[in-house]
């Protein structure tokens, strides 16, 4: 390799490095109940500065069915849930969902131990997911199930001013507290496969639990037809139709059935419409008054459930020049990253012309070199030629040898 190769190329390959952008880090909505992630699973991110909050409100429609059937939020054919969560070092989330207007409510966490965007870049970086682990349903309402359904709100007992939640006739057999589990997501985009490719995130998430993702209350086929045993996936794209604009088409097995959905984000206000328990199929009343087919009758057929939420920084709300300064840093590394960048074009020109010049000088020199050679050969030649020649003048007028 030429001197001139082994330059460029080096200096090339330190500029591609230095300017090369981060890749957009991926962001997840909030589920129906529990925090961040897909339609309803857990994802193992979490938001990336301390102080980012969300707040998620979920309606799930139910068709009417008989009066048996448990009474949801004081209406039978709504059930509503409102989250809210906060992140901090971008490590960790925390947050309690409120299942009802009784109201029940539990908390959930989940804790980032391994985050796949410091391997980004590295070498077998590209294939190193990201891990969480996490709790669901924490708090003294243990027995309720996937959708946070499971009491009723009866009259205070004599001498007690309270209400009491106690838990129904379909929900008396749930225990899901604790609920635990482990998910890895690995997210990428399709630039980073191939250039020229459109730059379209995609995320993959595979996990497993218990209790939530498990428990079915001795129901059996009557709550799901489609479980898994507690292992839950799914995937999802996002695409950019504007810089501040997100949307999410997602689709999952919770381990009890499937679900699919979009959820539009623009400068931090989200909306999303899903379709639920697909392999459920379609509403029936039940044919008796028992458990079995009560809980049928509520859990067998296909739902569809729409949130609206918020998500922004709570130092941002409380002290509005922390974003503001934020920006102002980032707005700095760029610049300097921008002159450095600048600077090191103007070099790698520089050393360009450089190279040249010394090419050229080598050309000339080395044709001087030639032209130098040629015309001493040339000279010698003519000075052979002469000697010769005189040689020859001399030998013809030298006289004959004697003859003895």
């Amino acid at each position: 390799m030429s001197i001139r190769r082994r330059v460029v190329t080096a200096a090339t390959v330190g500029l591609g490095a230095l300017a090369s952008p981060l890749a957009a880090q991926q962001t997840y909505p909030q589920t129906l109940y529990w925090g961040a992630g897909l339609v309803d699973i857990p994802v193992a991110w979490v938001a990336p500065l301390s102080g980012d909050f969300a707040l998620n409100y979920s309606v799930k429609t139910f068709e009417k069915g008989d009066q048996t059937v448990t009474k949801i939020n004081y209406n039978d054919q709504l059930n509503s849930q409102l989250t809210f969560s906060l992140s901090v070092f971008g490590r960790v989330e925390a947050g309690v969902a409120f299942y009802s207007s009784n109201p029940e409510y539990g908390f959930f966490g989940q804790a980032l131990v391994l985050n796949e965007e410091q391997f980004r870049g590295r070498p077998g970086g590209w294939f190193i997911p990201s891990i969480a682990f996490g709790v669901r349903g924490i708090g003294p309402y243990d027995q309720i199930d996937r959708f946070g359904i499971g009491y009723s709100l009866l009259p205070p007992n004599p001498g007690s001013p309270n209400y009491r939640h106690v838990a129904d006739s379909i929900h008396e057999s749930f225990d899901v507290t604790p609920t635990v589990y482990g998910v890895g997501t690995k997210s990428f985009s399709l630039a980073d496969i191939r250039s020229g490719w459109p730059d379209v995130n995609l995320s993959i998430s595979v996990g497993y639990g218990n209790g939530l993702f498990s428990e079915d209350g001795e129901l059996g086929d009557a709550y799901a037809k489609n479980s898994t045993g507690g292992l839950f996936g799914g995937i999802k794209v996002d695409f950019t139709p504007t810089p501040n604009t997100v949307l999410s088409l997602m689709a999952e097995n919770n381990a009890w059935d499937y679900n699919v959905g979009a959820s539009l984000d623009w400068r931090g206000m989200r909306a999303g419409l899903y379709w639920t328990e697909l392999g459920a199929g379609a509403a029936r009343s039940p044919d008796n008054t028992t458990t079995e087919a009560a809980a049928r009758a509520l859990y067998n057929y296909s739902k569809f459930a729409f949130t609206l939420g918020l998500q922004s920084n709570i130092f941002a709300l409380l002290k509005g020049d922390f974003l503001r300064t934020r920006v102002t840093q980032l707005e700095r590394q760029r610049e300097a990253l921008l002159a450095e960048i600048q600077t090191r074009q103007q070099r790698i020109a520089a050393l360009e012309l450089e190279i040249n010049r010394y090419e050229a000088q080598n050309l000339l020199e080395l044709e001087q070199r030639r032209a130098a050679a040629e015309a001493e050969l040339r000279a010698e030649r003519e000075a052979l030629q002469r000697l010769e020649e005189r040689l020859r003048r001399i030998e013809e007028r030298a006289p004959p040898p004697r003859r003895r």
